[in-house]
């Protein structure tokens, strides 16, 4: 036997490729496990385990059909505009006794607040401040409402679940509001909720102006699914805050095309919400429980558009709700329908909007004028016709870049700041400048070097700790505001 002089031998039998590579995969294996089990023992990584029991198991579920059900329990009443993008009004629960004892906010609860919010006469934040007046009263079941549009600073929850949880602990847990039915690919995420979906839902999102009728739903976000597309959404029994719920709302799109949705909680079974309509429109399906641990699933039995869930508790207290947009330009909500936004504002009975823009527009060449004008019409498309709607700006955070060894502030973020002041004073918005408490210029290069760090080595976006900071700084700014109105009104109004 001879071997082909223009051939090498091979140097490995396939019997040794194959345990090399098996050897190799079982490393790979190991590593991952041993990376995911401090997810599991640290509670401060609980949010970014890649498995909890019940979801589906990752790899697999691309590979297997999901044909499970969870059977629920609770009567399920469907709300469907009657007439497409209707404005609405919740339904109110039955009030209770007032208590005409004054609002006190103590003194040392105001000690070393160093930046202020900016609004003269209290033209942006007063309904804000009178809505959760009558919550810290107890008028009824007061509910003050919160809703906070941001981009990737807000995405992952953690300055607006910083203010969510110090807000309701002073002045009450009302839930966790609405969170997006599932994220597909977008890195988002709900503190102090177990939110889980098993990948059959598909995004489409109002920064990639990816519909034609601007209808994105109160998050900027639809989730598209057809049958067997499931999501599971529970309160995080450990967390601070938000422990149980009594009430579940399923906010979802409406029309011809669509299908049927089933909703259920744990012990009991499922009911069926049709989302089909003449014409599109939007709705929404109330579950009223009673107020404890419950998990709701939701599961599309068809082709549906769906919104987000809201998760809350009887009153008085605080709901924030944070609608983080990874990569958005504040003129990405200019996608939005107006009629549309400003009926999906209006049914959640939000007291206050939050628009915190201006960190990817950073790197941007922008014209400061055109940007001026551009946020200008972003604010009023957003705060519609509404005068009980409170509203608040919020600028960027510091924004910079590494060159030559040094981390430099973007030229132009302080232009799209003043930009940003302008336009709140003329339209009537509250302004809190994160960038003036930073520091201004180099403020991101500073938080790099501090101990404990807070900001990462993108230089674009803070750390855990950094994104807290910022969330304090707003919530007392905000108490601050409070306290100042009610010594001005006597909280009368």
């Amino acid at each position: 036997m001879t071997t082909d002089a223009t051939h090498a031998p091979l140097p490995d039998t396939p019997g040794d490729e194959t345990r090399a590579a098996l050897r190799h995969l079982a490393t790979v294996v190991a590593t991952v496990l041993v990376l995911c089990v401090p997810t599991y023992v640290v509670p401060a990584l609980r949010p970014y385990r890649p498995y909890v029991p019940g979801a589906p198991v990752p790899v697999l579920r691309h590979f297997l059909e999901d044909t499970s059900s969870v059977s629920g329990a609770g009567p399920v009443g469907t709300q469907t505009d009657a007439t497409p993008d209707a404005p609405t009004t919740p339904a109110a629960p039955a009030p209770q006794a007032r208590t005409d004892a004054p609002v006190v906010i103590a003194p040392a609860d105001l000690a070393g607040i160093e930046h202020h919010v900016v609004d003269p006469g209290d033209r942006g934040l007063a309904p804000f401040y009178d809505a959760l007046a009558r919550t810290a009263r107890g008028d009824g079941h007061a509910v003050t409402r919160i809703t906070y549009y941001g981009d990737s600073s807000i995405a992952l929850d953690d300055i607006t679940g910083t203010v969510r949880r110090r807000l309701q602990t002073r002045f009450g847990d009302a839930g966790h509001g609405f969170v997006l039915v599932a994220k597909d690919y977008l890195p988002y995420r709900h503190v102090d909720v177990e939110h889980i979906s098993n990948g059959g839902f598909r995004v489409q999102e109002v920064t990639r102006a990816s519909r034609a009728d601007g209808r994105y739903g109160l998050g900027g976000n639809v989730l598209r699914g057809g049958g067997g597309a499931r999501s599971r959404f529970a309160p995080d029994p450990e967390a601070p805050v938000g422990r149980s719920v009594s009430r579940f709302e399923l906010w979802y799109s409406t029309g011809p095309r669509f299908g049927d949705v089933e909703l259920s909680v744990e012990g009991g079974s499922p009911q069926v919400v049709s989302t089909r309509a003449d014409v599109p429109g939007a709705g929404v399906a109330v579950v009223e429980l009673t107020d404890g641990v419950h998990e709701l699933t939701v599961r599309a039995l068809g082709l549906v558009e769906l919104y987000g869930v809201v998760l809350e508790r009887p009153g008085p207290g605080v709901v924030l709700d944070s609608m983080g947009l990874v990569g958005a330009r504040a003129n990405r909500l200019l996608n939005f329908d107006a009629a549309h936004i400003e009926a999906q504002l209006q049914r959640r009975g939000t007291n206050l909007l939050v628009l915190g823009f201006g960190g990817n527009e950073a790197s941007d060449r922008i014209d400061p004028a055109r940007y001026e004008a551009e946020f200008e019409q972003v604010v009023r498309r957003m705060r519609g016709t509404r005068p009980e709607l409170g509203c608040l700006v919020v600028s960027p955070l510091d924004q910079a870049e590494a060159v030559g060894g040094a981390v430099r502030t973007f030229r132009g973020l302080p232009a799209i700041v003043e930009a940003q002041r302008a336009v709140a004073a003329r339209t009537g918005c509250a302004f809190f400048d994160v960038f003036g408490a930073m520091g201004g210029s180099g403020g991101m290069a500073r938080w790099y070097r501090a101990n404990p760090r807070l900001a990462t080595g993108d230089f674009r976006h803070a750390t855990k700790e950094g994104y807290e900071q910022v969330g304090t700084w707003i919530e007392r700014a905000l108490l601050e505001g409070f306290a100042h109105w009610l010594a001005r009104t006597d909280g009368s109004r």
